[in-house]
């Protein structure tokens, strides 16, 4: 390229920077990744990805440090959480395992009918595996059944209870972040993840966050929470960078 075709472009950049024409849009990876049954992390699917070109966190705070009244305690609820997490535990873990051997029941089964050497006591042994754990399964959902009845029972009020105070000082969150979206003259970017954890967004120039939610498989009261500064074109969200959170 010539200097003077250089110099032509530079000014052709600088003369239209308030258009965007020049580096304007970047293309953004994004990967969501949680803790499986067995803790290992695993891609994860159908989670919403919205880029923020604000920070969440911070006006949350801000929010949260004019509230008239002081957030009520979670001791309670903390303490239920973690009496129904024990069953809820336990069936998944052993629905989990009841489901691996089935799976590898089928593999032997259709690897026999292919010709493979698995014999009929192996088929026996596993078959005789899987229907005592279906018979635990029974008795777990049944205990986990029994402790939703008290948990909801007795959750219930002072969920409520903090669902008011979060309405309450949360009221101008809304209008806080669409004056700085109209101001800024860029909206909130949105995707979901596809079955290998990934999604993409095409972000405007300027600061953005991503912020995602993704529900923690180990506990249905509890969630994995991400608001990410994008610093990269790539942006991992892990149990690394995110954090474990009840879901009040």
């Amino acid at each position: 390229m010539s200097l003077l075709t250089l110099r032509s472009a530079v000014a052709l950049c600088l003369g239209t920077a308030v258009l965007g024409a020049c580096h304007s849009d970047r293309e953004i990876a994004v990967r969501v990744s949680i803790p499986d049954a067995e803790s290992r992390e695993t891609p994860a699917a159908g989670v919403g990805i919205i880029a923020l070109p604000y920070d969440r966190d911070s006006i949350l705070a801000s929010l949260e440090a004019r509230a008239q009244t002081p957030r009520p305690q979670t001791a309670t609820l903390d303490t239920l959480f973690a009496h129904f997490r024990g069953p809820f535990t336990r069936y998944t873990d052993i629905s989990y395992r009841a489901s691996q051997l089935r799976d590898s029941l089928d593999r032997l089964r259709n690897g026999r009918d292919s010709g493979s050497t698995a014999s009929s006591p192996q088929l026996k042994q596993l078959a005789d595996s899987i229907r005592s754990l279906d018979r635990q399964v029974e008795r777990a959902r049944g205990e986990l059944d029994r402790a939703r009845v008290e948990f909801v029972s007795r959750s219930e009020a002072p969920r409520a209870a903090i669902r008011r105070w979060e309405d309450s000082t949360y009221r101008g969150y809304d209008s806080i972040v669409e004056n700085l979206a109209r101001s800024q003259g860029r909206d909130a970017v949105t995707d979901t993840t596809g079955s290998t954890g990934w999604a993409h967004l095409t972000l405007p120039s300027g600061r953005w966050w991503i912020y995602a939610r993704a529900w923690d498989t180990s506990d249905p009261n509890a969630e994995w929470y991400w608001n990410v500064p994008v610093q990269e074109d790539t942006v991992l969200l892990s149990s690394r960078t995110g954090r474990r959170r009840p879901r009040y």
